[in-house]
């Protein structure tokens, strides 16, 4: 709680989590690619991502389900 009479500082803007790849690929003026395999909560399904920020600002996301191969025929 703040005292009475004080000024507080408006807490600071939180940036998007991507911020330092997408400044990178600005930066070095070529894409920078994240991959990687995520669960999402309270589900144990897992997906495969590729995400891709390039230079000009603009990101490309892809998701897929990594669904289990099919029961083997002879089991």
């Amino acid at each position: 709680m703040r005292a009475v009479g004080r000024h507080g500082r408006p807490p600071a803007p939180r940036l998007p989590d991507d911020t330092d790849a997408r400044l990178r690929a600005i930066a070095d003026g070529r894409p920078v690619v994240e991959e990687g395999v995520v669960t999402f909560p309270g589900s144990t399904v897992p997906y495969a991502y590729r995400t891709v920020h390039r230079p000009d600002g603009t990101t490309d996301r892809h998701l897929v389900r990594l669904d289990p191969p099919p029961p083997h025929p002879f089991h």
